[in-house]
């Protein structure tokens, strides 16, 4: 009997985990007998495909019970975003909260592995190309559970995610994927705004968390940060185009004049997941199919909500 444990479980990371769980095949899914549980800012339930409901416990009163040889994967944290929204001292009080609630329970029970959804962002504070309040936070994040696991003997990765595409997307306005695909099914065109070379890469959600379960559950665990991205680089256009090519028909692609003194690049080292996923015997998605299956979800979504209303 295997037992998992998920903080932050109704992003979209923590839905796409739980799907592959519910529906995964022998290697990535939820076993006979394999044990769940879930911690969130409060209580409450999420849905899944097949119709079951799992509640959410809230976080503050995880304990050294639940965490006990479980695999944990950690994704609870305040986004970026919360900064400007809360103030950077309530921002930061509340990420400290949320990491001290988990860590109170684990240096109390041993887990079997952990997993901390870090991010890119860190990264980028590492280098000091952007010190902004959320990368600087997860820079420390990342410190204090490499420190807890070479401390105690725990398999620990923190693996820096940068841009995810796929299905159980949310805040579809915010990712280039999404966005493009939004335009392109409501308006039969896309506005790349950006006035600069903007360059990304991508990694599969699925793949995400594939990685994610196959690590834990081998003991992989990492001295270092882990950068998880994708291993194809794309400017805008090529997003923009690969959108359009899937939606399909006409689209119109417009684009505001290029200007050439700077450029806007988020990228991760892509070695660092190709290796990853060649040591967990993972075929990592391309491009194409990353936009398939992200332009799929959105249209099954909108098709849900319309037969709702």
């Amino acid at each position: 009997m295997e037992r998992l444990v998920i903080t932050g479980p109704t992003g979209w990371i923590g839905r796409a985990m739980l799907a592959l769980l519910a529906e995964g095949d022998a290697r990535d899914g939820l076993g006979q007998g394999d044990e769940i549980a879930l911690f969130g800012s409060r209580a409450g339930a999420v849905p899944l495909a097949d119709g079951r409901s799992l509640p959410i416990r809230p976080l503050t009163t995880i304990s050294a019970d639940d965490v006990a040889g479980a695999h944990v994967i950690h994704l609870a944290y305040l986004t970026k975003g919360k900064v400007a929204e809360l103030g950077e001292d309530a921002f930061r009080s509340g990420n400290d909260a949320i990491d001290a609630a988990l860590l109170d329970a684990l240096e109390k029970a041993a887990p079997a592995s952990v997993f901390v959804a870090s991010s890119g962002a860190a990264r980028l504070a590492e280098l000091g190309t952007d010190r902004h309040l959320y990368g600087v936070m997860k820079l420390e994040q990342e410190a204090r559970f490499l420190d807890y696991g070479a401390s105690h003997g725990v398999p620990v990765l923190c693996g820096r995610i940068f841009n995810v595409a796929g299905p159980h997307i949310n805040k579809l306005k915010d990712y280039a994927v999404s966005n493009f695909a939004v335009q392109a099914l409501e308006r039969r065109a896309i506005r790349i705004e950006a006035r600069q070379p903007v360059f990304r890469s991508f990694l599969h959600v699925t793949d995400l968390c594939r990685l994610v379960l196959r690590a834990l559950r081998s003991g992989h665990g990492s001295a270092a940060p882990v950068d998880l991205c994708g291993n194809v680089v794309l400017e805008m256009a090529d997003i923009a185009a690969l959108v359009a090519a899937e939606v399909g028909g006409t689209v119109a692609i417009s684009r505001p004049d290029l200007t050439f003194g700077s450029r806007s690049d988020y990228l991760g080292l892509a070695q660092d997941t190709k290796v990853l996923a060649m040591q967990l015997d993972l075929e990592l998605a391309e491009p194409r199919m990353q936009v398939r299956d992200t332009v799929n979800w959105i249209r099954q979504t909108s098709q849900a909500h319309l037969m709702q209303a």
